[in-house]
């Protein structure tokens, strides 16, 4: 009788634990890779990410390596080769035609909202500018493979490039006049940089803008995780998910009041972007009452198709 009853429990626990096993194993992990000690600044990218994955149909693990000196070249090979699953970067022509490019801005285009670092001895130096042949004067900063120095200098402006580690370091030792950082970015990042500089200062009177932000590819043949992807931010958006991380972001929400301060703003042409990221739809775009509106009765947007599928 205990030979029979111990049978019974051991079948019983079986029936238990074989639901839980199959879950495991269902899972998929996706494979990300980052530069070292950069994650902590991009968790509001992070999260969006992993919000896309949340919404999706299905079980999936996001699982980031950091590497030393990685820069969006080589993140580009890695998903090239199939060593990451997807990666989030700026926008470049480059980029939306080797890879399948999700259509959806991260940041809803704040990340082409550029406000400057500058030096403290001359951080009265923008305080002048009204014109961009003035702000043009400037040489500005930016990382060796950035799409932004692209960007700025096909408008006219000098452009000094270096790896991103250094940049910080270049200008406290005035190797040139302004970083350009994302206005949300600026105000994320600007403790730590001034605990490390203590010369540098951000500029709160000058916001040059031009239609950027950063997007989730992944690679051409991979269609599927591409439409997991996007159905996941678009459940998000139809939800209220999305708009509700990016209004609760702290950096978000200060570069915005500094976009709504009245500085005088600056635009520009991005000349690379495509006609197919140029007509995605205005409401993932960023719009003046983005932190205050209510979207979560928003219709459920168009799923829209890959390009060069």
């Amino acid at each position: 009788m205990r030979f029979l009853t111990f049978i019974c429990w051991v079948v019983c626990v079986g029936l238990l634990v074989q639901p839980a096993a199959m879950a495991t194993t269902n899972t998929k992990t996706l494979k990300m890779a980052f530069p070292m000690g950069a994650k902590k600044f991009f968790a509001y990218e992070f999260g969006v990410i992993e919000m896309a994955l949340e919404f999706a149909e299905g079980d999936y693990v996001l699982e980031v390596e950091e590497i030393d000196g990685l820069t969006q070249s080589r993140l580009s090979e890695m998903l090239s080769n199939g060593d990451v699953d997807l990666m989030f970067s700026g926008y470049s022509t480059n980029r939306e035609n080797t890879f399948l490019q999700v259509n959806i801005p991260m940041t809803r285009g704040i990340l082409g909202h550029r406000a400057f670092m500058i030096h403290g001895d001359k951080k009265d130096a923008l305080t002048h500018v009204k014109t961009i042949e003035q702000l043009r004067q400037f040489c500005v900063g930016t990382g060796t493979d950035w799409p932004d120095a692209d960007i700025m200098e096909k408008n006219g402006f000098c452009v000094e490039r270096a790896p991103r580690n250094k940049l910080w370091e270049m200008l406290e030792n005035k190797r040139f006049d302004l970083l350009t950082r994302a206005i949300h970015e600026a105000y994320r990042e600007l403790p730590e940089v001034q605990a490390k500089y203590p010369q540098i200062v951000l500029n709160e009177t000058v916001i040059l803008a031009y239609p950027f932000d950063f997007f989730i590819y992944v690679p051409k043949q991979n269609t599927h995780l591409w439409q997991i992807v996007t159905n996941g931010l678009l459940e998000a958006y139809r939800t209220g998910a999305f708009m509700e991380h990016f209004r609760n972001d702290p950096a978000i929400r200060r570069g915005i009041q500094a976009m709504q301060s009245g500085r005088q703003t600056f635009h520009i042409e991005n000349q690379a972007m495509d006609a197919a990221t140029r007509t995605i739809d205005a409401r993932f775009w960023y719009n003046s009452s983005d932190l205050y509106l209510n979207d979560n009765n928003n219709p459920h947007p168009l799923i829209p198709s890959p390009s060069n599928m």
